[in-house]
């Protein structure tokens, strides 16, 4: 039998993060010993841990450490962080270390360094008592790679004692009824704190008639950055220059004669004009979500898909280029707010530290469930339509 001591530390009781752990290690095969647990005595006061955890064989320990890691638990080793240096220029050691989108320290010599560029599914490059997570193809040969588990401290987000933000939602998704409160309690953290927002926004907000309450929204200076793709902007101008989404009639809810080709005759003007701001710089772009973007002198960035018709000038098509886009336009981020845009919520959840608080609404609960599945634990749920939402949240804070 392998065994192996780890350490952890935390709001461990109510973030649920000692119960996590130890169906980690019962459900992967291990056993486990509490050799010392003591619970915090005030609402800062963090509880400490320190576990014998067993396993048959190497093979399987390595496979517990590997999850145990991802929940803040550390090995009990003073050695530092094992580095190897890269094989070639995209390629790291077998043995690489998988980042998660937790802040994340490694040990160096004697000293612990925390990890910049907090992302989930990168590698961690040390150089010079620096740490910085990169993507697999910004790797240069010779570079050196964090490797194995040993000194690496992984610090989890945690489940404050007070509970007075989002208390309405203690569980994973916010039910219909729910949806007048949780947008209070929005418009509250929002309106309390000098917190940079950005929302990701599907073609639904434009479609469902939304595209008024998510200006306003630009127009007063809460939304920081727009993240989207080339629908999005398609149909909001479509929206702006014709009166349709989608060749409906945006008053009577009908189909238009030759409606189908308004989408098509947008992209022509701005393809025409040159860019999405020269439109609007011209006078021919007066309202939307795009006009209000570009008067406001918010950053947007538009990413496109294999779907796209046009594509727009603006939208990025290149899918490298368009995530070192999106992940620029987060770093400085606190908020995200996802409306109605699985893939793209999903992509920029990967993109996205645990210390940023998401905001996912959408009709269909099962999004929310695909972005905690994927790692995006922090995601709160509000089902609703997405029109409602915003109409909701932009009465509260513009009026």
């Amino acid at each position: 039998m392998i065994e192996k001591i780890v350490n952890t530390s935390g709001h461990l009781i109510d973030s649920g993060l000692m119960r996590q752990i130890f169906d980690t290690i019962i459900s992967d095969g291990g056993s486990f010993e509490v050799l010392e647990f003591s619970i915090g005595r005030t609402n800062d006061e963090f509880s400490n841990a320190s576990l014998r955890i067993t396993a048959e064989d190497t093979d399987s320990i390595n496979a517990i450490l590997l999850k145990l890691s991802t929940l803040g638990c550390r090995i009990e080793e003073t050695e530092s962080v094992l580095l190897r240096p890269a094989p070639a220029d995209g390629v790291v050691p077998p043995d690489f270390y998988s980042s998660t989108n937790h802040a994340t320290q490694v040990k160096v010599g004697t000293q612990w360094i925390d990890v910049s560029n907090i992302r989930m599914d990168g590698v961690i490059v040390v150089e010079d008592y620096t740490a910085t997570v990169r993507k697999f193809r910004d790797i240069k040969k010779g570079e050196m790679v964090v490797c194995g588990l040993s000194g690496i401290k992984v610090i989890p987000e945690y489940v404050e004692r007070d509970r007075s933000i989002f208390s309405f939602m203690s569980g994973d998704v916010s039910t219909e009824r729910q949806v007048k409160l949780a947008v209070e309690q929005i418009a509250s953290i929002i309106q309390s704190n000098n917190k940079r927002i950005a929302v990701v926004a599907g073609p639904v907000v434009i479609h469902t008639g939304a595209a008024k309450d998510l200006s306003k929204l630009i127009e007063h200076g809460y939304i920081n950055v727009l993240l989207s793709g080339n629908a999005l902007a398609v149909h909001d101008i479509e929206a702006s220059l014709y009166d349709t989404s989608l060749g409906i009639d945006k008053k009577t809810g009908k189909p238009v004669e030759m409606g189908h080709r308004n989408h098509l005759r947008a992209i022509n003007e701005v393809r025409r004009a040159g860019s999405i701001k020269n439109l609007v710089d011209e006078g021919t772009l007066k309202s939307g979500v795009m006009y209000s973007a570009v008067k406001a002198g918010i950053p947007f960035s538009l990413a496109g898909s294999l779907r796209d018709d046009g594509p727009l000038p603006d939208t990025i098509t290149d899918m490298n280029r368009a995530q070192e886009d999106h992940s620029r336009l987060l770093q400085d981020i606190d908020i995200v707010i996802m409306l109605s845009s699985m893939l793209h919520s999903i992509a920029v959840g990967n993109m996205i530290p645990a210390r940023v608080l998401t905001i996912c609404v959408d009709i269909n609960p099962a999004v929310v469930t695909k972005l905690k599945d994927r790692g995006s634990h922090q995601t709160i749920g509000v089902v609703t339509d997405v029109g409602l939402f915003l109409h909701l949240l932009a009465g509260k804070l513009t009026n």
